[in-house]
């Protein structure tokens, strides 16, 4: 059976999930991750050892210009620990273009929502349409949601935040995410530090660990 490794996107989730990819290195032949498919290329040549780490990051920064920062703080955990896997990469998600051109309209969505107080589910739905996820026995793929038909291992063990709850959108989701993004995101240093906010401010969960190992990963510079 096909296995999903479910992890949201967050650069501490991201550290547990690439604990895990390691140990089931020898089970799969490689990974499908959800990034942009222009990315595949250089992701493979990362993890044969053929390019450095700064190549990398200059490639996002030329297809994710104004946002690459921030992705890159999520996603440097599980692409650094690609060279130790050594594994097969592809690549599944939007495009470059796409994610640019989504990510306008995510935030449209979210200031017209947060200014009018009014929500236009059907936009909402189209924008967060389902991507499909990809399975083979032979792969590993790495998803923030179960996949029906395969064997979905949560990597993090937390509540999910309501960014990663928008698979199927509804008008308490929405309020849920729009409450997110300006209460706990924009106030916030990065989305690990909103995250942990929200975890204990709305479910009641403190993880003092969890809060020590980011403020050793907040020196860390990319």
């Amino acid at each position: 059976m096909p296995t999903v490794l479910l992890s949201p996107k967050l650069r501490l989730a991201r550290l547990n999930l690439a604990e895990k990819l390691l140990d089931l290195s020898e089970e799969f032949r490689g990974v499908y991750l959800p990034y942009p498919k222009e990315l595949e290329k250089s992701l493979n040549a990362y993890a044969r050892g053929i390019i450095d780490w700064r190549s990398i990051v200059e490639e996002v920064k030329t297809l994710m210009p104004g946002f690459a920062r921030g992705w890159l703080w999520v996603e440097e955990p599980l692409i650094r620990s690609l060279r130790l896997i050594g594994k097969d990469v592809r690549c599944y998600g939007d495009s470059s273009l796409d994610l640019v051109s989504r990510s306008g309209k995510y935030l449209s969505l979210l200031f017209r929502a947060r200014i009018s107080k009014q929500i236009d589910l059907e936009e909402w739905r189209q924008l967060f349409r389902g991507e499909k996820v990809p399975l083979d026995e032979n792969y590993v793929t790495v998803a923030s949601r179960s996949v029906e038909g395969a064997r979905n291992i949560d990597t993090w063990g937390l509540p999910y935040p309501p960014t990663e709850d928008m698979d199927q959108p509804t008008i308490e989701k929405i309020s849920a995410l729009i409450e997110y993004v300006f209460n706990y995101i924009l106030p916030s240093k990065n989305l690990d530090d909103a995250y942990l906010r929200w975890l204990e401010e709305k479910k009641g969960v403190r993880k003092t660990e969890l809060r020590r190992l980011l403020e050793l990963v907040e020196k860390e510079d990319l």
